[in-house]
């Protein structure tokens, strides 16, 4: 799975650079092509989201967004098929050469 962190522009609620997002959607659409895609959304600021916490056990809080972090934060998701964690790198290079800003975690999904 590669989670494509946000930034304080896509949390304002400013939608993405469209050459930016055209280039992102070419990297999806050469996933569809190999096969390996999944699942690719974006995702809505963390302002119109909300948290479930639990100050004590048994006693979830919800937190309405949006949230302080930033740099923690999700702007969307792409769940691929691969058979390596370094054919996800790669994938992952191929969203950075679409979006110089970008920052991706890549992690393996259980099961």
């Amino acid at each position: 799975m590669l989670l494509h962190k946000t930034n304080d522009n896509l949390e304002a609620g400013n939608p993405p650079d469209a050459e930016i997002l055209e280039r992102a959607d070419a990297v999806l659409e050469e996933m569809r092509q190999a096969g390996v895609l999944v699942l690719g959304e974006g995702l809505m600021p963390s302002s119109r989201g909300a948290r479930v916490v639990f100050p004590r056990p048994g006693q979830p809080r919800v937190v309405d967004g949006p949230f302080a972090e930033t740099k923690e934060l999700v702007a969307g998701v792409s769940i691929i098929r691969v058979d390596s964690k370094e054919e996800a790198v790669r994938w992952a290079l191929r969203f950075a050469e679409a979006d110089p800003y970008t920052e991706i975690d890549i992690l393996e999904i259980a099961g």
